[in-house]
């Protein structure tokens, strides 16, 4: 068995604070939701809950401080794994969990099993994420989210010990995981990565921060507040001019096309972009023309095709370099 007592990167005359302290944060960090392809993390994760299922224990640590071993540490640990994994089914819509291991919504009530409830740590907005479609992200929706807080144990009303035994429900922790569902608005304009926060009664702090993913439009394309586009137009409204309807997220546009367009040349439509949601300034519409040119040849065309090219004049590749020099 490795050393304990360097599974936990302590020494060995550690405070059961530090010790807790030591396996909060190396719990946190091989935890296999965080890293959910990784191997080697699960098998730290499950050697750093063993090495805690016998260092938090006064007497367990006095057996191993002694003779370098524990009969029940490892068994110990694994039974807990087996009653997280079989005690109750639990459905997180936002995280989700891991066969076999405490979520990290649980992993802070495991950390208080030798000691008791202690104070909680300052109250921070609640966390979820959500994945839109980029329509709604223009239009603006609302959403259900899950969001998961820790709450006192009825059953030991906090103490972690009914009748003088650990609690059953919360493993003596004194606190248990609750899962609220709660609607959020999600406002106008949202960009992919942004953060939403709305006011929610439920949860600590009062609020909620909803981290937003946009999904892309085949289309549509956002830069910041401006919206981006190509259109493909004929040759013929390319070299007379033409008035043609571009889409916008506002809806179609009628637009000028000028004689003599070129393919890729850009236009902008001022205020047809999205409305920003922090200044509610409206970004600008870009669209590129694309010549399309008509797959059917004909002899017709062809007769065309050659008095058009008389127009060029010059050669329209004049000028550029064949190759470095």
């Amino acid at each position: 068995m490795r050393d304990l007592y360097e599974v936990l990167q302590i020494g060995r005359e550690a405070s059961a604070e530090e010790i807790k302290k030591a396996y909060r944060k190396l719990a946190r960090r091989f935890h296999p939701d965080v890293n959910p392809h990784d191997p080697e993390a699960e098998r730290k994760f499950r050697e750093i809950q063993e090495a805690y299922a016998v260092l938090s224990d006064d007497d367990k640590r006095s057996q191993y401080d002694r003779f370098g071993t524990v009969d029940e540490g490892e068994s110990a640990a694994r039974q807990a794994h087996a009653r997280w994994a079989g005690g109750r089914s639990r459905v997180n819509v936002s995280f989700g969990g891991f066969g076999g291991f405490p979520d990290l919504g649980d992993l802070f009530g495991d950390l208080f099993r030798g000691g008791g409830p202690v104070s909680q740590a300052p109250e921070t907005p609640a966390e979820a994420a959500v994945e839109l479609d980029f329509v709604d992200a223009m239009r603006g929706t609302a959403v259900v989210v899950a969001l998961r807080r820790e709450v006192e144990c009825e059953a030991c009303r906090g103490s972690g010990h009914t009748s003088e035994k650990v609690c059953g429900r919360c493993r003596g922790s004194g606190r248990l995981i609750h899962t609220d569902r709660v609607r959020v608005r999600i406002p106008a304009g949202v960009a992919d990565g942004d953060r939403v926060r709305a006011a929610v009664r439920t949860t600590p702090g009062g609020e909620v921060a909803v981290a937003v993913k946009v999904r892309p439009h085949p289309f549509f394309e956002r830069r910041g507040d401006d919206i981006h586009t190509t259109v493909p137009i004929s040759f013929a409204e390319a070299y007379l001019g033409a008035e043609i309807e571009v889409g916008t997220i506002w809806g179609p546009v009628r637009a000028k096309i000028p004689p003599g367009t070129q393919s890729g040349q850009r236009f902008r439509l001022r205020g047809k972009g999205v409305r920003s949601v922090r200044t509610g300034i409206p970004g600008d519409h870009f669209y590129a023309v694309q010549i399309a040119v008509p797959r059917v040849v004909t002899p017709g065309g062809r007769d065309l095709v050659r008095r058009v090219g008389e127009l060029y004049g010059v050669d329209p590749r004049s000028g550029l370099p064949l190759g470095l020099t």
